[in-house]
């Protein structure tokens, strides 16, 4: 998935893990950008193992390792 198509706010799925889990973006961050000390676009992302969750852990993902949830 390309940076430009992610939608704040919306669910993804992990590319290596297409039926497990969720990820909820949270921001898009820039290379060198705020928290974002690598050389590369990353999302800041809330993973959670069901959708409805209240509660996740905050990670960072690359946008081409995030597909569409169904």
């Amino acid at each position: 998935m390309r940076a430009q198509d992610i939608i704040i706010g919306e669910s993804y799925r992990l590319k290596d893990t297409p039926h497990y889990s969720y990820v909820k973006a949270l921001a898009v961050l820039k290379p060198k950008q705020a928290e974002n000390t690598r050389a590369y676009i990353v999302v800041k992302c809330e993973h959670t193992v069901d959708k409805g969750d209240n509660c996740g852990f905050i990670r960072y993902f690359r946008p081409d390792n995030l597909i569409k949830a169904t």
